[in-house]
């Protein structure tokens, strides 16, 4: 690996223009090969990718001036804080950083976000994970200086799956979409998936969508006209799409029905909640590889435990993508002999994030063809739906003092 870069120490944090575009601290060759790759196709030259990890760059760039985006190593969760201290006190207002590590726990991504880095990239990565952490790096300083009325986000897709059949992935699916278009006012879209066995429609009580088959087979079809057409409307916060195809005849829907209807659904609506069935296919496992966020509905028995982790394994190791947020559902039915929830996490290797209280009123709503959140208002089950659903909308949470502000929140105040 290189170990020098053509950056002038004499340089500002004001002197952004003469900041080279990158640079990249990396301490193992694998990293280093994807990283050089990236490089050059930037026309970069190997000279921004330099060996070390994240103290080399903070001992680096206390004489040099810091880079547009900074990617570094970090190698482990408990070294961050101080690490990632000690980088924030000699890096430049307006750095953008990407942090490559090892560490594949969803709560260790999550305070990453908090504390004001771009991207994590687990390793190993991918050179398509990189430029797409790039890529999502340099997008915000163009959004901040464009006039405010002309800032548009694309919506967030949310997926949601069962570890195991039966699980209530589903019903989780349908009412945290519920939740986000009318707790928490985001104009939000729910989209089953299962052509042919879905049942999103149903639980609200709508008449599924017509003519989406021939869509999923003939993925040129979908548009916005056509997305006008089949998608129903429960009201103006909340649309479903949704079908209900014969059980004799195959769907074969492909990978590009599924990047089309996200083509067209992200930009209309702020949340994107998929209903997907476990049978992975190209059109899932592209659903899957492109969600902001999944959840995996999952149950404390030893199969639950089992299909998690095989999930986790596919989303981490094959996908390379941020690893699901684990729901338990229905805890506690089984009484004493449901598996203790620390057992299930330390066979999984991840916490589970929420749990949803097992609830009699359940089967009752949906004997009824109720929604659950709508007739069971005060029960656990629902304030554990609402703090879900809350995850996904920022500022909806009241959440813990800390002794610090987000740390390179901490650089953007620096004078």
């Amino acid at each position: 690996m290189s170990n020098q870069v053509n950056m002038s120490a004499g340089n500002t944090s004001k002197d952004t223009a003469s900041r080279v575009p990158f640079l990249a601290f990396t301490n193992d060759s694998e990293s280093a090969a994807v990283l050089k790759q990236f490089a050059l196709k930037q026309g970069w030259g190997e000279a921004v990718i330099l060996q070390g990890d994240i103290d080399t760059a903070s001992a680096f760039l206390k004489t040099n001036a810091s880079p547009k985006v900074l990617c570094v190593d970090i190698p482990s969760a408990e070294a961050a804080p101080a690490a990632l201290d000690r980088l924030a006190d000699v890096c430049d207002p307006g750095i953008k950083v990407i942090v490559s590590g090892k560490i594949n726990e969803y709560s260790f991504y999550c305070w990453l976000v908090e504390v004001g880095i771009s991207n994590y990239l687990l390793k190993p990565f991918t050179p398509a994970a990189l430029e797409t952490a790039y890529g999502k790096s340099v997008e915000v300083p163009a959004a901040a200086h464009a006039p405010a009325a002309e800032v548009k986000k694309d919506g967030k897709i949310i997926s949601v799956f069962g570890s195991r059949g039966g699980v209530g992935a589903s019903t989780i699916a349908v009412n945290l979409a519920w939740l986000l278009a009318h707790k928490l006012e985001q104009k939000t879209a729910l989209l089953d998936f299962d052509p042919q066995l879905g049942t999103a429609a149903l639980a609200l009580d709508l008449e599924p969508g017509r003519g989406l088959r021939e869509a999923l087979e003939k993925p040129d079809r979908i548009d916005g006209l056509f997305m006008d057409r089949v998608m129903v409307r429960l009201d103006d916060q909340l649309s479903i799409l949704s079908t209900e195809e014969s059980l004799e005849e195959n769907v074969a829907a492909s990978a590009a029905a599924a990047e089309a209807l996200f083509k067209q659904t992200r930009p209309k609506f702020s949340h994107v909640v998929v209903d997907l069935p476990r049978t992975l296919s190209p059109y899932t496992r592209y659903a899957l590889g492109h969600s902001d966020h999944i959840i995996c509905v999952t149950e404390y028995t030893i199969m639950g435990l089992r299909e998690s982790l095989r999930y986790l394994e596919y989303c981490r190791d094959v996908l390379k993508v941020p690893l699901p947020i684990f729901v338990g559902s229905r805890v506690g039915m089984a009484g004493k002999h449901q598996m203790p929830q620390p057992e299930f996490e330390k066979g999984l290797g991840q916490k589970v994030a929420y749990n949803i209280p097992f609830i009699l009123d359940a089967h009752a709503a949906a004997t009824a063809g109720e929604l659950l959140v709508e007739t069971t208002k005060n029960a656990p089950a629902i304030k554990a739906l609402h703090s879900l659903a809350s995850h996904f909308v920022e500022g909806t949470e009241i959440k813990e003092p800390q002794t610090k502000k987000g740390l390179f929140g901490l650089i953007k105040g620096r004078k």
